[in-house]
């Protein structure tokens, strides 16, 4: 039983950073923008709920600032960010209504 739990994790993870890469691409005149306005980064609540929000939210960014038009430093920057973010969320699960700030 104790190896379920290891596996849902990484499922949920997986379905986190498929859901916020789709969502990215989908938008992609918002996300991609001289303005970005990505919808995805909604998801960054998630990590309150569930650890698996911030490798999962992460990998998310991260396929999607490859994927897009800005480069190197989106993918490094943007996916950083996001990552902070997913990490701020997780450390506020005590305080949920902080959480969307």
């Amino acid at each position: 039983m104790t190896s379920v739990m290891p596996a849902k994790r990484i499922l949920q993870g997986a379905i986190i950073a498929a859901v916020y890469a789709a969502l990215t691409i989908l938008l992609a005149p918002l996300s991609y923008g001289p303005m970005q306005v990505r919808v995805s980064e909604a998801l960054t609540v998630l990590p309150a709920l569930t650890s698996a929000g911030v490798p999962g939210l992460f990998v998310g960014c991260l396929v999607s600032n490859m994927l897009g038009p800005y480069g190197i430093v989106d993918v490094v920057v943007g996916s950083g960010a996001s990552l902070l973010a997913a990490i701020g969320s997780y450390c506020l699960r005590e305080k949920p209504l902080l959480v969307p700030l």
